[in-house]
Formats: C-alpha cells, structure tokens, sequence
C-alpha cells in the first residue's frame, strides 16, 4: 500500500532522476540519453573569508526565521549589530508553500558602512525540484543579459524594483561603503540575478557574493555578464549536494522542444557533509545534503572554536549547535 507522501518521494525521486540524467525530456523515440553536467570552477581558496562566509550564513539564515515568523504571526527583527531596513515579499509562491498571500523572500539590513541583501530559498527540497521551471527566459533586468532559468527569473521579477528602489534610498544616506549579496538554494539563484542590475542601478559597483547550494542560473552570456561585474564572488557547495548540479547542461526540453544550456559561475568553494545520493527516493539524505543549516556546521567546523562558531547561528531557523 502506498501512503501520500510516499507517492510524493516518488515524484521527487523520479524529477531529482530525469534532471541529473537528462534534464527535463529525452529523444522523441523515448531513448534515454545521459547528458553532461557543466564542469565547476576550481577554487581559488586563498581569497575565500571564512569568517565572512559564516555572516553571510548566519545572515541567510535569518532570511528562513522571517518566513518563520511571518507565518507565526510574529515581528521578524535581526540581531545585533544588523538593523532591518526592508522585508521583500513575493506573491510567487512554491509548490507545497500553500501561498495565497505575499510572503517575506528577501531582506535588506545595514551594518556599519556594509549593506546586506540577503535572499531565502524554498522550504523543502520537494518545493525547490517540484516547482523547479528549467527553461529559460531573457534577463532583462539589463541590456545583452544573455538567459536566465525561468522559475528564478520569475520570482526575481516580483521582486526587483522595490529591491532596487530600497538599496538606492539606502546609498541616499552617503555612509555605506560596501554591498555583500547572499543567499541559500533558490536564495542563492535569486542572488546571482541581482547582482547585474544592482551594479547598474546603484551606485555600489564592486559588491561582494557569497551564496550556499546554488544551482546554475544562466547561460554563458549571462555567465559572462554576471563575472564582468562582481569580483569576489563564491559558491559554496556540498559534495554531495544534487542542487548544485542542477540544472544539468544541455537541458532537453519535449512541450515546446528546446534545448539550453547553463554554465556555474566562479567560484566554487567545496565543502563536503553527509551521504552521496545513490537513490533518487531517498529524500532525507538529498535534503540533508542540502540543509543550510548543515552547511553553516560544515563551515564552522572549520574554525578554531567550532561550538561557539555553531551557537552563533542564534537558533535561526531551528539551526541550533549541532554535532
């Protein structure tokens, strides 16, 4: 007998199958064929911060406790020394998120002269994969943007011109010096598509990226664009991660037929908990691997005190010490 949510596991398993193998279709024929995943980029590890990987963390973190508290009914702050300036909704909503309203996917806080914008992704891994709409669509957000995957590009469209509007008001004030963008999952996808039209609607020109389990997002002009504008830029990424390997490349698709093809861009950091996915309907393992809060405790393990590393992530998002 089959339950719901074993139907359900099956559904994801059989995406999470069909998107590592062969993207989203096969040959007319029904032949299956395997497909090649975009090389990633090698790390450059004696620019990568870690304790500034650790804030962005952290601060993605908060990103999920204000979806949190926005269904709790409760007041979303940040703890100190970051100060809240702005919540972003969408009413772009995820498969099995039940939204009918708008809900927090962004935020934008300062600190010092440093400003944050920090994005969430999808609750589960079933919503990421589930509702996950990998052909492309032009950004447009500026000129020769090259393509973008649709699903990100579509909740980032809800988004971007208040995003915009905020980061301006801020700069206004003439003491920020420094923007850092971050974010985890589609968080991170969200993340990547900011980056080219803020440096070119605001005056923060050099901002600094680092993003946890991003999938690829664009194609080589995008790619190409994106790497033009940002100069220290990171992904950190699990090993045995399967989002960051999504979409593959070439992504085949049969209803309209097409096909596209996504490139990572620089640069990769791995890391590396958990078990490798060997079943495709083995969704704790998959949604272990790609945990934030499992990634925030691979990084802090890399510290000298990795306890009190853990403890600072405030219980954000139920992330409390963990082994």
């Amino acid at each position: 007998m089959t339950t719901p949510r074993m139907r359900a596991a099956a559904r994801v398993g059989l995406v999470i199958y069909a998107l590592v193998t062969v993207g989203c279709g096969g040959s007319d024929n029904g032949t299956v064929t395997s497909l090649p995943t975009p090389t990633p980029k090698p790390p450059a590890s004696s620019d990568f911060s870690l304790p500034l990987a650790l804030e962005m963390g952290r601060l993605s973190l908060q990103a999920y406790q204000a979806l949190a508290d926005f269904d709790d009914g409760q007041t979303f702050t940040l703890p100190a020394p970051y100060t809240l300036v702005q919540e972003l909704f969408t009413t772009e909503g995820f498969e099995g998120e039940g939204v009918t309203t708008a809900v927090p996917i962004a935020f934008i806080a300062t600190s010092g002269t440093n400003v944050y914008v920090v994005f969430r992704g999808t609750k589960t891994i079933a919503e990421w994969i589930l509702d996950a709409q990998i052909g492309q669509v032009p950004y447009s957000f500026v000129s020769d943007g090259g393509m973008t995957e649709q699903g990100f590009t579509r909740v980032y469209d809800s988004i971007h011109a208040q995003l915009v509007q905020t980061v301006n008001a801020v700069a206004q004030n003439g003491t920020f010096t420094q923007l850092y963008i971050t974010g985890h999952s589609l968080g991170a996808a969200l993340a990547l598509l900011a980056v080219p039209e803020l440096v070119d609607q605001t005056p923060f020109k050099q901002p600094i990226m680092y993003s946890f389990a991003g999938p690829f997002t664009g194609n080589d002009r995008f790619v190409e664009l994106y790497e033009s504008l940002i100069a220290t830029s990171w992904r950190v990424v699990n090993s045995n991660d399967v989002v960051p390997k999504l979409p593959t490349s070439p992504v085949v698709t049969v209803s309209p037929p097409a096909i596209f093809f996504y490139e990572s861009v620089n640069t990769e950091y791995p890391i590396t908990f958990g078990n490798p996915v060997t079943d495709p309907l083995d969704i704790k393992d998959i949604e272990d691997d790609h945990s934030l809060c499992n990634y925030y405790n691979t990084l802090c393990a890399q510290t000298t005190d990795p306890a009190t590393c853990k403890a600072m992530a405030d219980g954000a998002d139920g992330c409390n010490v963990a082994p």
